[in-house]
């Protein structure tokens, strides 16, 4: 894995880059990568996101006195990524709310290729009761350069013969790590908090 500095984006947020190859463990027969490796490239890049701006999560659950569980990950495959590839993987804040961060990445192939995009939900909630609370302010003030400025805009249209959230493959995967209707009224109960 490389860890890389970060460059300023289109849209004036820094963006992270983590790099590292696709491995035989994250292929199929095919030679294809898995749906699920992107799970372990979007950790990492998260993971590494958060060390660059001094909070490595090893000690930011006792320093900020919080939990950041992930609640929802949505990936769209764009272009097949194949064994022995060295993926570069850019994550940034897409977005802020009272008590939820969303981050956004993607993933590039050598050559600038993108085999894939989406996001990734994690909530701020309090360490002894498991309830939303407010990003606390020194991770808000750290994350700053990483964060997109608000957008009032929709997502983009899909390009012609994509509806949205499905990629080249024609399917997308989002996984909140519940699966249950319970889950899905916690996600909701999360998105009115964080609104």
């Amino acid at each position: 894995m490389q860890n890389e500095s970060a460059s300023p984006s289109p849209v004036n947020a820094r963006r992270h880059h983590v790099r590292d190859y696709v491995r035989w463990s994250d292929v199929d027969v095919s030679g294809i990568i898995r749906w699920g490796t992107y799970v372990r490239f979007v950790e990492m890049a998260e993971t590494e996101l958060f060390r660059a701006v001094g909070f490595p999560y090893a000690t930011l659950w006792d320093r900020l006195d919080i939990w950041l569980p992930r609640v929802q990950f949505h990936v769209d495959y764009r272009n097949p990524a194949r064994l022995d590839e060295l993926l570069d993987t850019e994550i940034w804040v897409g977005r802020i709310g009272r008590s939820s961060i969303r981050l956004e990445f993607l993933v590039k192939k050598p050559g600038g290729d993108l085999a894939a995009e989406g996001y990734l939900v994690i909530v701020s909630i309090d360490r002894k009761n498991a309830k939303p609370v407010d990003v606390p302010k020194p991770l808000l003030d750290a994350l700053a350069p990483y964060t997109s400025p608000p957008t009032t805009s929709p997502r983009p249209s899909p390009a012609r013969g994509e509806s949205r959230g499905e990629g080249v493959y024609g399917a997308s995967a989002s996984r909140n790590g519940f699966g249950t209707s319970t889950g899905l009224a916690f996600l909701r109960s999360i998105e009115t908090i964080t609104r």
